[in-house]
């Protein structure tokens, strides 16, 4: 039997084609050469988050037929100090792949191997219905019956005292999302953000974090930022337009509504920095001043630097701020208190963050 090195090799052995996916921070589409080189660990993995590579795996069986569904495996690895895949454990998790498919005994194929495996983890349902939008709207498939339901409920006048929107499914939100760029649906998803009750309204702007936003979107957002008062949906903004390059006055705006009187990081601003933090990491490389400011307020929280050293553990382990977030810990004009907190993340381990 040919050495497996590799995922690809991996693949190769069961005759499937594979198509990958990374599920982390945001559902993007992974090229062939981006797998190739992380797979045998000439580049680092190019969407890690929280440490991982969250990959979802769309495997299509070569001698199935055309239209056969493919069977899908979401897979969890991590990553090393150097923003690579740990080849320890990936070749850990081949063998236990190639024992359970290979070396069994049964019927045991490529649709039950994950089962029991410690690298394997399941999407929570808002990531799920995210994940099957878009592959359906890339395979050319109708949406799903959710959608058209979503659509008559946003092209009603919204009453307050209308509850149907409860009824509205997770699944037609994200095909929503998915369609933001098609024109005919940009005034609806302006309009459900603005006007629907709040937990749809969230749902979609969540929903929308996936997609790159046009001008038209991004200017809607700028306008609406400022005009809510609302923590929950202006983190949900944030998220909606992580895949863009925020405009100067749009970092302005957000900087604004993380200051404080004390400088200090209160639980309705620790939710707008946790979103940059999880989403939109590369706006802090792009605005030294926001990072500064949030790491500033972080510090100054009453919660024994909890906050402060789960996100300075992420942010160190995100290659797109690392230098800019080491370059802030080393300067000169750091406060006590940030000096202090510094200085904790070398005395222990960081907590997580509820």
């Amino acid at each position: 039997m040919k050495n497996i090195e590799s995922l690809t090799d991996l693949f190769e052995l069961v005759d499937c084609k594979a198509s990958f996916y990374d599920i982390g921070r945001h559902v993007t589409k992974i090229t062939p050469a981006q797998v190739i080189q992380f797979d045998k660990k000439q580049q680092p993995y190019p969407y890690a988050f929280k440490q991982q590579a969250w990959l979802a795996i769309l495997l299509h069986p070569k001698k199935a037929d055309v239209d056969a569904e493919p069977v899908i495996w979401f897979i969890r690895l991590p990553i090393d100090e150097k923003g690579s895949i740990n080849l320890g454990t990936r070749d850990h998790l081949i063998k236990s792949i190639v024992d359970k498919i290979l070396n069994k005994e049964g019927d045991t194929d490529i649709s039950d191997a994950l089962k029991d495996n410690p690298y394997a983890f399941q999407p929570n349902h808002e990531r799920m219905a995210s994940f099957h939008a878009s592959l359906s709207l890339g395979f050319k498939k109708a949406p799903s019956s959710y959608f058209e339901q979503l659509i008559t409920y946003l092209e009603s006048d919204l009453d307050e005292k209308d509850t149907s929107w409860q009824s509205l499914g997770l699944q037609g939100i994200a095909d929503l999302a998915v369609r933001s760029n098609q024109e005919k649906y940009l005034p609806l998803i302006k309009k459900a953000i603005e006007h629907a009750p709040k937990p749809v309204a969230i749902a979609l702007a969540k929903a929308l974090e996936h997609e790159k936003p046009e001008e038209d979107y991004l200017d809607f957002v700028e306008s609406l930022y400022p005009a809510t008062g609302d923590t929950e949906l202006r983190a949900a903004l944030i998220r909606s337009v992580s895949k863009s390059t925020p405009s100067e006055h749009l970092l302005q705006t957000i900087k604004l509504s993380l200051v404080t009187a004390d400088n200090q990081a209160t639980d309705d601003e620790l939710q707008l920095i946790v979103a940059i933090v999880a989403k939109c990491p590369s706006w802090f490389n792009t605005d030294s001043e926001l990072l500064a400011l949030s790491m500033e307020n972080l510090a100054n929280r009453n919660d024994a630097y909890v906050a402060f050293s789960q996100i300075a553990s992420e942010l160190s382990h995100t290659p797109v701020v690392r230098g800019s977030l080491w370059s802030l810990f080393r300067g000169e004009n750091r406060s006590p208190k940030l000096t202090q907190a510094i200085g904790s993340l070398f005395t222990k381990a960081p907590e997580k963050v509820q």
